[in-house]
């Protein structure tokens, strides 16, 4: 169990790169400095456009990812796809999106409700790293 996680102060994403893939300006920035505060290296996009490109590109490849679903009308699912298939640990987090259609696709993928609280998501992330 991560240090964080048990209550100790540590970086747990030390020397992590994580994909942080949000459309709201502000939720982005106070994810980016939770992230940031636990040690991680941040790539943020905005768009699903930009997740694919980053995703496709895996430069700088990531440690792991952060995905909302919901951006701007289009759903991040196809993103998620593409890091399932190499390989990249995420997780969803939303407001409000269509949690039913997470569960079939990817069942091991952890979704968490917004508001995220800082402690939540890095805890949430190191758990899914090796």
């Amino acid at each position: 169990m991560p240090a964080i996680c048990a209550g100790e102060k540590a970086a747990p994403l030390r020397d992590c790169q994580i994909l942080l893939v949000e459309d709201e300006a502000l939720v982005a920035m106070d994810l980016a400095y939770e992230l940031e505060k636990a040690g991680a290296e941040v790539t943020f996009a905005s768009t699903l456009a930009e997740a694919l490109a980053i995703a496709n590109s895996n430069d700088p490849p990531h440690s792991a990812a952060v995905l909302d679903i919901n951006l701007r009308g289009e759903e991040v699912y196809p993103a998620a796809e593409r890091l399932a298939a190499t390989g990249v640990p995420f997780l969803f987090c939303t407001g409000h999106g269509k949690l039913e259609d997470v569960a079939p696709r990817f069942p091991d993928a952890p979704v968490l409700n917004k508001p995220i609280i800082g402690r939540q998501l890095v805890c949430a992330l190191a758990a899914l790293l090796p």
